[in-house]
Parts: C-alpha cells; structure tokens; sequence
C-alpha cells in the first residue's frame, strides 16, 4: 500500500465532481484507502451514477450544481471533513457554447467551496487545474513557474482558481495545491461528455468496424497519463507536507495523434487506413507537461505505460457495450 493510500485511512473527506471520469475513480481509491467516509457532492450534468455504485453505507452523494450562493448548502456536507479534492467544474468544450455558466460554476462555485471548506474547518484543499491554464499551444513542456497567458474562458477559470486558493490560503490559512492535469485518459471517460477524447471517439469508432478520424495532419503531440496515476498523484498531493504550490500532472512524454492511433489500432487488433478531417484547433500544437516537479514533490513517477493504458481503456469499453 502506498504512503497516499495509508495515511489517508480514517479520514473524513469530500470530493466534489466525485461521479465524474476522475472523481469517480479517486472515491474508489479513497474506500480502498480506508477512508472514514466519502462525501461527494456532483451535479450529475457530466457525472454517471453508476460511476458511484460502490454500495458501501460509507459514502453520502449530494447532488448540486456549483455557482454562486451555495455556501450554505456546502455546509453540512462539510462537517467533520479532514480533506477536500475540489474536481467539479464546467469543462472547456462548455466555454466555448457558454461562458458565463462556467464563470459561475468554475470561480464563483470554486470561492463558495472555499469559502465553506474554511468555515467547517476542513484542514487541506487538493484543487484540480488544468494545462489550459497555460494558454500556450506549442513550445518547450509546460513549467508551473511560466507566466500563464490563459486563452480560453476555461483556462481563465481554472487560473482564477488556483488565485482563490492562494488567497484562502494566505488569508485564512486553508492549506490548498492546485494540481495542473494535462490529458488524462481510461475508463469511464465518454466522447459525449467533457472533454471530447480523441482516445474514445476512435476507439468507439474501431469497435464499430469503422476506421479512426485524424483532424489535420496528425502531427500535433499531447501529454497523456492514465487515470490510475492520476489518482495516486492526487491523494499524494494531499497527503504530502507541501501547500500553497502548483504542480503539473503529466506523463512528461509527448506523444503524437499519429502515433497514438497506431498504438489504439495495435490494441485493438484492426489495420484500418486513418480518415484525414480538416484541421482543428489543435493543429501544429505540441503541449506537454515538465514532470520536474511532481517527481521531486509528489515522490510518484507515472507507472502505467500508454500501451497498457490503452489494452485498459479498450477492454472497459468492449465490456461496457456488452452490458
């Protein structure tokens, strides 16, 4: 048992977004780990109740929706809490259609959780960021001590965020992190929430005996890491005596669409001729994570290869189009 998963036992802790892809997979590791009792508190607009179906009495769900005025509603659900991973938030494909709903969810919901945290006397707040809080689309791997130039709504929220937390630090004294999650990927993420994962949408694809969809040339390099490491660098970040920092959660390895659908075709055993869409977004961008800083605070290094990854995610999805 690793140290995050020990020192973790007997605790009372909150996870808000906890029926989502990551959350739901951090509130199993926290039963794993012994806890006392999970609260998890999501609005189940992105997030699977059957994510949650772990059946044990210990953990209570609440479901809200996070924006402004819901301290009170917070409250009792943070009662007795020894520790709070903050992962609810509107993603970055729902700026684009609507900004001020994740303005409101995203920071005035961020400094209402905050603000209530403080309140019930929660003692350490783990806070999810995110690469988009960068703003940059090229260049060397992404280090915490750059100056962001957030570009998008989401990004801008999730800076904002991290701010809140080094004001409620520095003013009330709530030990927080801000962890910066680059892509992650495994099961329980869907193509048709969140974040549009181009692991799942062309897996899907493949499992429907059609060939994957490339947009643009293929070229552009994304920083992947499973969700298993995800969770253990998260409950690690929590548990270590580190506070008031920003950390990367990264792989620190670059991999490119092209070489990532041949990897996907490899796992599921088909040999298809990729469909080349017109360029997106992402087209010419290379962005990765520098793991510099997560090795040395978080003592973790990524141990699930993307091969393995992949066989994993694959499998996840065949059993569940069978159920």
């Amino acid at each position: 048992m690793t140290q995050a998963l020990t020192d973790l036992a007997g605790r009372v802790v909150a996870v808000t977004g906890g029926a989502g892809f990551i959350g739901s997979h951090l509130v199993a590791a926290l039963l794993k780990a012994g806890v006392k009792r999970v609260h998890v508190i999501d609005s189940f607009e992105y997030g699977d109740p059957r994510n949650i179906e772990f059946g044990p009495a210990e953990v209570e769900v609440t479901k809200l929706t996070l924006g402004a005025g819901v301290r009170d509603e917070l409250l009792p659900r943070f009662e007795n809490v020894d520790y709070l991973f903050h992962l609810a938030a509107e993603k970055h494909n729902q700026s684009i259609d609507n900004p001020l709903k994740v303005i409101d969810s995203n920071i005035s919901g961020a400094y209402e959780v905050l603000a209530a945290a403080c309140q019930a006397g929660v003692r350490k707040v783990v806070f999810t960021s995110s690469l988009y809080a960068y703003g940059r689309m090229s260049g060397p791997p992404f280090v915490e001590t750059e100056l962001p130039r957030p570009k998008t709504v989401y990004g801008i929220s999730k800076l904002a965020g991290e701010h809140l937390c080094s004001f409620f630090q520095a003013k009330r004294g709530l030990q927080c992190v801000s962890l910066r999650y680059m892509f992650v990927y495994g099961p329980k993420q869907f193509a048709c929430q969140g974040y549009k994962s181009v692991i799942v949408k062309n897996f899907d694809r493949l499992l429907k005996g059609e060939p994957p969809v490339i947009n643009g040339d293929g070229r552009q390099v994304l920083d992947y890491i499973f969700v298993e490491d995800v969770v253990e660098l998260t409950m690690r970040a929590m548990v270590m005596p580190i506070s008031s920092e920003i950390v990367n959660i990264c792989s620190g390895c670059g991999i490119s669409v092209l070489s990532l659908t041949d990897l996907m075709q490899q796992a599921a055993e088909t040999a298809y001729d990729p469909v080349f869409a017109a360029p997106d977004s992402t087209h010419g961008s290379s962005r990765v994570g520098d793991p510099s800083r997560m090795l040395s605070m978080l003592q973790y290094q990524p141990a699930v290869p993307i091969e393995s990854g992949l066989r994993i995610t694959l499998r996840w999805m065949r059993e569940r189009r069978l159920s």
